[in-house]
């Protein structure tokens, strides 16, 4: 058993990848003992991210808990795993990482001690209860967390080889932006669909991602009988992206197909969905939380090749683009779950996003047209007013001007501009 753990150590440490993209999440080393927790998606660049922390450490113990040399191990043994580092490697300057560490249970009675030793220590996970209720109530308050999506935009041209100056906007470099934007619009930002060039290869790759949610996440970690029923409602969700959705309207779909099923099997898969960040669940605004809790909720997907390669209604472009704002606004708002990003229902009018905390309101139109700029303007309008906001945008996929309308100034802009700017509200 030992030996199993001392080749998983001396195979991560001999096995770094020499050459890294960076990324624009900057990590800081807490100069107190607390553990740093990286936590996202399935393949959105956790385990390269947490490389890149050890290459920069004199003496790192890496391990990766999806091994399959540690598969079946006991948990005692596992462990003993800082002992056979330091058997290894010695105890100077020695720092740990531990990637998908949520796959071993109680994994806080490895990290704690460590920190007692004033010993550095990165975790990675591919679950947002890694840092809330799964966590032992003797680690909560010793994470920082932070939280990795697919690549941005502006990570996106870093992987193309892009490196933008100053004014580029006004000269043929925007041309060629707007090209690679179209197949980030596309194909999402997933690093590895990003480096494949075969379409075939991206299809291949996302259905996999779909599968590790599926029997990874959800089937085993639930310990879920029923796979079918996650598999339609993983897919439900999927479809439903950029519209309203609810519990009972899901309930009528499965019963359409008369299958099985209890609501609260129903509740736990769709919950899973939120903690794994394959999904997220937007709610009305309201200032009452149980008025909003109850509200109809927007569906959105952390990647839009889910959409690409999944969905039944790919080419809704207005959709996409509103699904591609949605994962930008998360990510600029740095929490590891929504914590200010609500939709504005009027009586006749809607409004996409609303960040009342910010004092902003984001409309998404696909293209103004004359059928269609009347009601935007006026949901933009009446969130701005009835929420007391100071700031409007209306993001489009290239269409730009200045707006005066109804005493207030704003302006519209294409989502690849808004993409590249360091203010969300430029």
């Amino acid at each position: 058993m030992a030996g199993e753990i001392k080749r998983v150590l001396l195979n991560y440490k001999s096995t770094l990848p020499e050459k890294i993209v960076a990324r624009e999440l900057g990590i800081d080393s807490p100069p107190f003992d607390k553990a740093i927790a990286i936590v996202g998606p399935r393949k959105s660049g956790k385990t390269f991210l947490m490389y890149s922390l050890a290459k920069a450490s004199a003496n790192p113990a890496i391990v990766n808990f999806e091994d399959n040399l540690l598969v079946g191990l006991p948990l005692e043994e596992m462990r003993k795993i800082p002992d056979y580092a330091k058997e290894l490697f010695g105890t100077d300057k020695l720092a740990f990482f531990f990637d998908e560490v949520h796959r071993m249970g109680g994994w806080e009675r490895l990290v704690i001690p460590l920190l007692n030793e004033h010993r550095p220590v990165v975790v990675t996970g591919s679950n947002s209860k890694l840092l809330s209720r799964e966590i032992a109530s003797s680690l909560r308050g010793k994470c920082l967390s932070y939280l990795l999506l697919p690549l941005s935009f502006k990570e996106f041209l870093s992987f193309k080889g892009v490196s933008l100056k100053k004014g580029f906007e006004l000269t043929d470099e925007a041309f060629a932006v707007k090209k690679l934007f179209s197949e980030y619009f596309m194909y999402g930002g997933f690093p590895e669909i990003v480096l494949s060039d075969s379409e075939g290869l991206k299809n291949r790759l996302v259905n996999s991602y779909f599968d590790s949610v599926l029997y990874s996440d959800l089937v085993d970690r639930l310990s879920l009988k029923n796979k079918e029923l996650v598999e339609v409602c993983m897919k439900y969700v999927i479809n439903s992206f950029g519209n309203s959705f609810s519990i009972a309207s899901l309930e009528g779909y499965l019963k359409s197909l008369r299958m099985p099923y209890s609501l609260e099997d129903v509740y736990r898969i769709l919950r899973a969905l939120e903690e794994v960040f394959l999904a997220a669940y937007v709610r009305e605004y309201s200032k009452s939380h149980r008025k909003r809790e109850l509200s109809k909720a927007k569906v959105y997907l952390f990647d839009t090749s889910y959409v690409q390669f999944l969905a039944n209604e790919p080419h809704d472009g207005g959709r996409r683009l509103e699904n591609l704002v949605f994962i930008e606004l998360f990510r600029r708002q740095g929490a590891i779950d929504n914590r200010g990003i609500s939709y504005f229902n009027g009586k006749d009018c809607e409004c996409d996003f609303v960040l009342p905390d910010e004092g902003k309101a984001v409309q998404v139109c696909y293209q103004l047209t004359l059928g269609n700029r009347g009601r935007e303007i006026k949901g933009l309008l009446k969130a701005m007013e009835s929420l007391r906001l100071k700031e409007g945008l209306i993001l489009t996929h290239d269409q730009e001007e200045v707006v005066n309308e109804g005493g207030k100034k704003f302006v519209v802009k294409p989502v690849w501009k808004w993409l590249l700017e360091d203010d969300s509200m430029k």
